[in-house]
């Protein structure tokens, strides 16, 4: 009998954890330089309102990128949104390009991406943060050579 108690305790704690510091996100890259980048947070384990998402950046054309992602709830969640970030490696630095947020309400997934003119000779990358009611955790691409 103490032991589950002690068990129940400890899984209280761990959950307790997990909702005052919000979710981790981990990234996945590859090789600088592809045409297409995406980067993926892990599943999230249960008892969060968070499930996934993911961040992804492409070379639609000649100057051109396509910047965005997705935020995925585990159910209908109040707000669900995503905070995508555009930066830029000069001097071998990233810096803030531009940045943009998109939120829906009552709803389980947003997804956001829009194209842009960006000046060449430039590494560009996104960084998404997502978040599904209190929930909170990040993603982020490779650099692709524009």
């Amino acid at each position: 009998m103490k032991r589950k108690t002690f068990l129940s305790k400890v899984t209280a704690m761990m959950v307790a954890v997990l909702l005052v510091f919000g979710v981790s996100g981990q990234g996945a890259n590859a090789a600088e330089g592809n045409d297409a980048e995406t980067g993926y947070i892990t599943i999230q384990p249960r008892g969060v309102y968070l499930q996934s998402g993911f961040s992804k950046i492409s070379k639609p054309g000649d100057g051109k990128i396509t910047a965005g992602g997705n935020t995925t709830a585990q159910k209908v969640v109040s707000e669900v949104s995503i905070n995508v970030n555009v930066e830029r490696k000069v001097n071998g630095a990233w810096e803030h390009y531009t940045s943009w947020t998109s939120t829906k309400n009552n709803a389980i997934a947003v997804t956001s991406y829009k194209t842009l003119t960006v000046p060449k000779g430039y590494y560009y990358r996104v960084k998404c943060v997502h978040y599904a009611n209190s929930d909170v955790s990040s993603s982020y691409t490779n650099g692709i050579y524009i």
